[in-house]
């Protein structure tokens, strides 16, 4: 269905629910309860499992894959299909690849926001996976940070991984700032098992990096505010490959700038707030392999991008809430491997939220329509719409069932259309936007029982892409070349379960994905056979005790069989792993400190998770917090 008649029809069927009754509260509202199409990790949830960056802790949600480049991987898609934004600033380029999440430390950070699902119409091209949302920490209370301003950690581990960083924020009047530093460091070496059963061990994995973030808010008024923040990475690692094909003299260089501006004026007129930003994004990477396979590699890529947003949000009614505004963002890309490409994209979006409380049995029924119009400058305009129910009883045991309709679409990057012909791959200049329909249904329970409480979330979704961009093996030179050639089909069921018993003195947490990702393209070597590494199933069991200044943890986590290769004739077998952590807080000097001892794979357990690349075995860490 075209982008403008399927937008039609979900207009059609939102006014046609408001009628009834539909509401819906500000989309933006960070939810309290847990669920599994919209999750929100927090400190605590950092703390818990010692997260050192943005990936630790995605690692934590059952059904995300994160890889060892860092990047992120939902359902069925890939990692250039998963947006990531921070402080309101997508931080994806359109070189082709994934936003490398690792590289972003935890210590700045505030909330996580996983939001699976179809989300073109409220963040634009790329979102056919979903959405990762990062918000880092903001003003914090005025006693606390004359209280403890400096925050430093330490830590040391297997394979003698080190980490050291200090943060420090302080609010003088109207201002507040904030600035860290970090360092990691690890020689990376460890002894795996290749793909004939003989011990060997990893060499050229060390890694050496700097981190730096600074931002500074400034509270103008009681209705005005301006705040800005920087950040840079900077990386010299080995880059060891595949096990099967070694490279121990490779290296990879990364050196990365954001910059970000915001200003927030409230009720600029009547009930309307105005939200307008800008930003600038500067990622180079460099790739050396003087003993290259065929030839020496030396690789240089330069992803530069600028964007502005402007937003405004206000009431036209009691029932009746409007966000709209405009977006304008350039990319550009200058590569020793696809050359120099640039690509601008103006967007308009809108979304209408209404709410009812129509009382009795309902206590709230609501719904929201977002809308988002994208003109990139070298494709064809899109309109991709989404459509919000949801219907809650709140009582005793609060009941919950929500439901999502959305329409999402891709681009080609850059490297999809015009990566140079080499010895192995050529780009595709021809390639269409890949396009996607989702659908979420899903349910949520809460039950409070005096010092006890639980939660419970199961969320149905399918996601039918058409167009989908494949790279495979094609042409007489066998050449890797991506087609609009196939569709896929995936369908599964998200649940999650949280007891929290004694006023939180012990804390369950259960989360199973069962998923199927088919590949219904016309190939008949591949039809009906499942997407390669999209596990059926994925199972996640944490158990937490806190007693006082004493908490401990212990997660077990199951993976299933992965096939390899898209005819299902090869596979990774299912592995499991459990990693513990028992922390303890004390006073140091007159200095509030806090200890941490973490095992990761504490059975040793031999597994692959990608076919060809070796994971390291137990590994410890030690970590020192001292507040000053």
């Amino acid at each position: 269905m075209k982008g403008a008649a399927w937008g039609a029809s979900v207009v059609l069927a939102l006014f046609l629910a408001a009628g009834t009754g539909f509401a819906q509260t500000d989309t933006t509202k960070v939810e309290q309860e847990r669920q599994t199409s919209h999750v929100i990790l927090d400190h605590d949830d950092f703390v818990k499992y010692n997260c050192e960056n943005v990936g630790d802790a995605l690692r934590t949600i059952t059904g995300v894959y994160v890889n060892a480049q860092g990047e992120v991987m939902l359902r069925d898609v890939s990692s250039s299909k998963v947006v990531v934004i921070m402080d309101g600033q997508k931080l994806n380029v359109p070189g082709g690849i994934g936003v490398n999440v690792s590289n972003i430390s935890i210590e700045n950070i505030e909330t996580i926001e996983l939001l699976r699902g179809g989300r073109s119409a409220e963040y634009g091209s790329d979102a056919v996976g979903g959405v990762i949302v990062i918000n880092s920490k903001k003003r914090q209370d005025q006693g606390l940070a004359k209280r403890q301003p400096v925050v430093v950690r330490a830590s040391y581990g297997s394979y003698n991984r080190q980490i050291y960083s200090v943060n420090h924020s302080m609010n003088l009047g109207n201002v507040n700032t904030m600035l860290s530093y970090r360092r990691d460091l690890w020689d990376g070496n460890f002894e795996y098992t290749d793909l004939y059963g003989v011990s060997k061990e990893m060499v050229n994995n060390e890694q050496s990096t700097h981190s730096v973030f600074a931002k500074v808010g400034w509270n103008i008024d009681e209705t005005q505010s301006l705040q800005s923040s920087y950040s840079l990475y900077t990386a010299e690692n080995g880059s060891p490959g595949m096990i099967d094909r070694i490279n121990p003299e490779a290296r990879i260089r990364f050196n990365n700038h954001t910059l970000n501006l915001n200003y927030r004026k409230q009720k600029l007129f009547k009930d309307f707030d105005l939200d307008a930003s800008g930003y600038y994004l500067n990622f180079r990477t460099r790739f050396d392999d003087d003993y290259g396979s065929i030839v020496p590699v030396h690789s240089d890529h330069k992803n530069y991008a600028v964007g502005t947003d402007l937003k405004q949000t206000g009431n036209f009614a009691d029932w009746l809430r409007v966000s709209y505004g405009y977006s304008f963002r350039n990319d550009r890309i200058n590569s020793t491997d696809v050359g120099k490409r640039e690509r601008d994209t103006h967007s308009g979006f809108a979304t209408f939220s209404l709410d009812r409380s129509p009382g009795g049995i309902i206590s709230t029924w609501s719904t929201a329509l977002a809308l988002r119009y994208d003109a990139p400058s070298d494709f064809n305009s899109e309109l991709s719409p989404r459509l919000s129910v949801s219907v809650t009883n709140q009582s005793r045991l609060t009941t919950t069932l929500a439901a999502h309709l959305a329409r999402s679409y891709r681009a080609p990057t850059f490297n999809d259309l015009y990566w140079p012909q080499d010895a192995f791959a050529i780009g595709n200049p021809d390639l269409k936007p890949e396009y996607g329909t989702n659908y979420d249904v899903g349910l949520n329970f809460q039950l409070p029982c005096g010092r006890h409480n639980v939660n419970a979330a199961v969320n149905y979704f399918r996601n039918d892409v058409t167009d989908l961009i494949l790279w495979a093996q094609s042409g007489p030179n066998n050449l890797w070349t991506p087609n609009n050639i196939s569709e896929t089909q995936t369908w599964g069921v998200e649940t999650s379960g949280t007891i929290s018993l004694f006023d939180g003195l012990f804390t369950t947490n259960t989360e199973y994905t069962y998923m199927e990702a088919l590949d219904k393209g016309p190939d008949p070597n591949r039809h009906d056979k499942y997407i390669i590494y999209r596990p059926k199933n994925k199972l996640s069991l944490t158990g937490t005790l806190k007693y006082q200044s004493l908490e401990w943890s212990m997660t077990y986590e199951y993976t299933g069989l992965r096939y390899t290769n898209p005819a299902n004739t090869k596979y990774l077998p299912e592995y499991s792993k459990i990693d513990g952590k028992v922390s303890y807080g004390f006073t140091l000097f007159r200095l509030r400190s806090r200890v941490a001892v973490e095992t990761t794979n504490l059975t040793d357990e031999d597994f692959m998770k990608v076919y060809g690349t070796a994971e390291p075995g137990r590994q410890y860490k030690f970590t020192l917090w001292l507040y000053l």
